[in-house]
């Protein structure tokens, strides 16, 4: 009986760390940028890393905290920075894919509750096209990672959020 208590823990234990995650996709320095007090969306950033030998495709992602999220991508057009929804996100073998201000990134809108500030955590579940899923727990930062503003972020807290 001792042996089982001690099989049962351990597969417990696994069963709740991050290596054993639906998918087997890395999720690396994930954050949120913190929301001005008016702001109903925010954007989430990291770096997804694909191990494997297939591709594998980002196609949507969920949250308790906000109505709903999708991918995004900034892009510039005539000199003017815009955000155009994405349907997909391939994040390819043996590589990764990195959502960073000024690129990819996931659009969290329709903010519930009050507007995330920094030392908040978002959690958010990653969907993929082949029914993976992957949780994240992002914290909320003002700068990023590295402290550096960038001027990348512009239509993330109007409505104007490109083609969708």
């Amino acid at each position: 009986m001792r042996h089982l208590n001690t099989a049962l823990f351990t597969l417990a234990i696994l069963a709740a760390s991050p290596l054993a995650a639906d998918s087997d996709l890395v999720i690396h320095d994930p954050w949120v940028r913190e929301m001005p007090p008016v702001a109903d969306n925010a954007a989430g950033y990291m770096r997804i890393e694909n191990p494997s030998d297939t591709d594998r495709s980002l196609v949507d992602a969920e949250s308790d905290l906000f109505g709903h999220l999708e991918i995004h991508e900034s892009v510039e057009e005539d000199g003017t920075m815009r955000m155009e929804h994405r349907e997909e996100l391939v994040i390819p073998a043996g590589g990764e894919a990195v959502l960073e201000p000024g690129g990819y990134h996931v659009m969290l809108m329709d903010r519930h509750g009050d507007p995330l500030k920094e030392g908040d955590e978002v959690a958010f579940t990653l969907i993929f096209a082949d029914g993976h899923t992957q949780e994240v727990v992002a914290p909320v930062l003002r700068h990023g990672p590295d402290g550096e503003a960038d001027d990348d972020h512009h239509d993330h807290h109007g409505d104007h959020h490109g083609d969708h």
